[in-house]
């Protein structure tokens, strides 16, 4: 072969592969235009979620459409409200039969028939109605944008006109929903309004928001059981929480959006530490110097209306108003113009420095128990104090961690001690302590009766020195104190005042506290720990707090720190269960989202994986 017949050859060889080429690349641009034309320009995820049994609610494997099977939901808190047997009920119900059927629903058909309330708990109850149908609304973040002409009406009964929130108080209820052709009918019976509101409470658990996880798309729907019977009632009278608003100033606002966690979770006690030796933020009209000495600032006060509103907004959700004045000890910003005013000595070491030989924790400051302008200026606070509570009221009267060298540093105490024939010792200092403490308490009983209070009320202390066992009965009546027991889990004295026929509450520091203080070594306790921790079942153990003390937080992180831990202790003070904390997972994991949707910062329970797969970390 030729050399011009070998140079075409090549020649054509390249044009047929120039050619193969240029056609390969012509189907890759075509496929690259097909795979752009079938790709979203925005990505949502369509996952699914089924009711699994035994295994709670389960993402799909792949995204995907919304099979047509009654157990497959577009969301998983929708899924989580109708799975396993008590749905996304929190806390656990006595008794309950829920449909794992749902029916589509609108706020404007919700109707609240009043007719077998008394008249005089009318009031109330058209505000805890209201409460009810705003957080049925959170569902889709105010705004529900699906509209069904389905009549929803909710008639409550309510079989007495007390309206008293006590450790007597009867909160249970009965609830039962029923879903005809035309309308649901729920019925909601209580001997009380606050039996009333709790049922109400659990109506909003059966009710969910109706769109995908995660989607953009802005319309949202109702749903709600089609049909439930449900029976409930609390374990425990006391189930409190403490937010100590002295350490860091916690402004009225978050104090109410904590009180709506608390309404959410059958909470019934906000235990108020409002003042302490960092600071006295608590307006009181008839000693307005507690403030003007004791504020942080002037925009760190909380008025007496403020307070007054406080104490009504709890009331509507089911809340006590317990307001703590810590005294002896724990008493000095505040108390410093005694003096100035010429009242002597209020408080002594005040401030001082060094403080580890003067208190606990700085600052110093503790009461003047040989002053009698002291009892004075505390009737003016108690009088502004019983004034403002429900009634009858519940007063902390603080009561723990008197520093006995404080005293022993004045020589005013230690001559009124000689007077009164106390040794310069440790039951010398008791023997002080406990006649601070009758005094008190006599004062409290006068200012109650002056408004009308002839019944002497129980108050709460402090377990301290003063109420270890072999001393407590020498000081404490055990018909007028109610000892709050603070001690580690290892400590005997719970039992030891059990046996003894004190009632207590309980709140445990290695376990319920949400933190463990400035002093010593802070401990987190996870929300399995918490729920794990069960109390004596005995008439005088009334119930237990979780305490948020405020050295490391203010309002900024306030929300995470308490919820959802706090709902731990919810359950096991409303229904003390017998299961362990995994199986109560997914109904939690269920009251994080409704708080999160009533506008709490509410922390993470765990991955974002394990949340949408019931059961799959544990």
């Amino acid at each position: 072969m030729n050399l011009l017949i070998q140079l075409k050859l090549i020649k054509m060889c390249r044009l047929l592969v120039l050619a193969i080429v240029l056609v390969h690349l012509v189907n890759c641009q075509d496929k690259e235009n097909d795979i752009e034309e079938s790709t979203p320009l925005v990505y949502e995820p369509s996952w699914t979620y089924e009711c699994v049994p035994d295994e709670g609610c389960q993402r799909s494997d792949f995204p995907q459409p919304t099979l047509n099977r009654s157990m497959i939901f577009d969301s998983i808190d929708l899924c989580r409200t109708v799975c396993g047997r008590f749905g996304g009920i929190w806390p656990k119900p006595v008794t309950a039969a829920l449909s794992m059927q749902t029916i589509k629903i609108h706020p404007n058909y919700l109707r609240f028939d009043l007719s077998n309330a008394p008249a005089e708990t009318r009031k109330i109850l058209a505000e805890m109605s209201q409460v009810a149908t705003q957080n049925i609304i959170s569902e889709c973040e105010g705004n529900v944008t699906e509209v069904v002409e389905m009549p929803v009406i909710v008639h409550i009964t309510v079989k007495t006109d007390n309206m008293n929130l006590t450790w007597q108080t009867d909160e249970q209820y009965r609830l039962d929903v029923q879903s005809k052709d035309t309308s649901v009918v729920v019925q909601v019976i209580a001997e009380t309004v606050f039996g009333a509101r709790h049922g109400l409470e659990t109506l909003t658990h059966l009710i969910s928001a109706d769109k995908p996880d995660l989607s953009e798309q802005s319309k949202c729907g109702l749903r709600m059981v089609a049909g439930a019977k449900i029976w409930d009632k609390p374990v425990y009278p006391h189930r409190g929480f403490l937010l100590d608003t002295s350490r860091n100033f916690i402004p009225m606002d978050d104090i109410k959006r904590m009180i709506d966690g608390l309404a959410t979770l059958k909470m019934n006690v906000f235990h108020w530490h409002v003042t302490d030796s960092h600071s006295f933020p608590l307006e009181s009209r008839r000693v307005p110097q507690f403030t003007k000495y004791g504020a942080y600032s002037a925009s760190e006060i909380y008025s007496s209306e403020e307070v007054r509103g406080l104490v009504e907004y709890a009331l509507v959700r089911g809340v006590r108003i317990l307001i703590e004045i810590d005294s002896p000890a724990h008493a000095g910003n505040g108390w410093q113009w005694g003096n100035e005013y010429g009242l002597g000595d209020l408080a002594v070491c005040v401030n001082e420095k060094p403080w580890r030989q003067l208190c606990i924790q700085p600052p110093c400051g503790q009461l003047n128990p040989a002053n009698p302008a002291v009892y004075r200026v505390l009737r003016d606070l108690y009088r502004d104090i019983a004034e403002t509570l429900t009634k009858p009221p519940l007063f902390h009267i603080g009561g723990d961690e008197v520093f006995f060298e404080c005293w022993n540093s004045s020589n005013t105490i230690l001559e009124y001690m000689q007077t009164k024939g106390y040794s310069r010792n440790v039951e010398g200092f008791i023997n002080l302590w406990s006649e601070f403490h009758e005094k008190a308490l006599n004062i409290w009983d006068e200012e109650l009766a002056a408004i009308g209070e002839t019944e002497k009320q129980p108050v709460l202390i402090w377990s301290s020195e003063l109420t270890q066992a072999h001393r407590i009965q020498k000081h404490l009546d055990k018909k007028r104190y109610t000892i709050e027991v603070w001690e580690p889990l290892s400590s005997p004295l719970l039992i030891q005042l059990i046996r003894l026929g004190y009632n207590v509450i309980s709140v445990p520091k290695d376990v319920w506290y949400l933190d463990h203080g400035f002093w010593g070594q802070t401990k987190y306790s996870n929300w399995r720990r918490m729920y794990a921790h069960t109390l004596p079942r005995d008439p005088n153990v009334l119930g237990g707090e979780v305490a948020m003390w405020t050295e490391y937080v203010d309002k900024e992180a306030l929300d995470p720190r308490v919820f959802p831990r706090v709902a731990s202790v919810a359950e096991r003070l409303w229904s003390d269960p017998t299961t362990g904390a995994s199986g109560a997972q997914p109904r939690l994991q269920r009251v994080r989202t409704r708080l999160v949707q009533r506008g709490l910062r509410a922390d993470v329970l765990a991955p974002g994986w394990c949340a949408q797969h019931d059961t799959r970390c544990l």
